[in-house]
């Protein structure tokens, strides 16, 4: 397995955690390749809309609702296996699942 792989499945039992916390926020949590500094990052799916089109929609007077729930609900959330954060949330997730720290840190991870 290479490094990529390890993380993955290391960083799993996390991963599913993080959806669980976060459920209707993200669509999924997913083990970043190319976070570098930050412990995770938030991106759209495929063909959701980004950050700034999200904004520019919402500012406009005579916006469809439908079409905006629906193209701002997909987002996906990225770790970083290597930052420091995301590794003590591993540990203490493994620890204890219930754990309410845990629930404490990853919702501000996400705002």
């Amino acid at each position: 397995l290479d490094k990529c792989g390890e993380d993955k499945a290391k960083f799993e039992n996390l991963c599913k955690l993080m959806k669980e916390i976060l459920d209707k926020k993200v669509e999924k949590v997913t083990v970043s390749n190319r976070l570098v500094s930050s412990p995770c990052c938030i991106v759209t799916s495929t063909y959701g809309w980004t950050a700034n089109m999200e904004r520019i929609m919402k500012a406009q007077a005579l916006r469809d609702n439908s079409t905006m729930g629906y193209m701002m609900a997909k987002k996906h959330l990225e770790i970083n296996p290597d930052h420091p954060i995301v590794e003590t949330l591993r540990q203490k997730a493994e620890a204890d699942k219930n754990d309410k720290a845990v629930k404490d840190l990853v919702v501000p991870l996400t705002l």
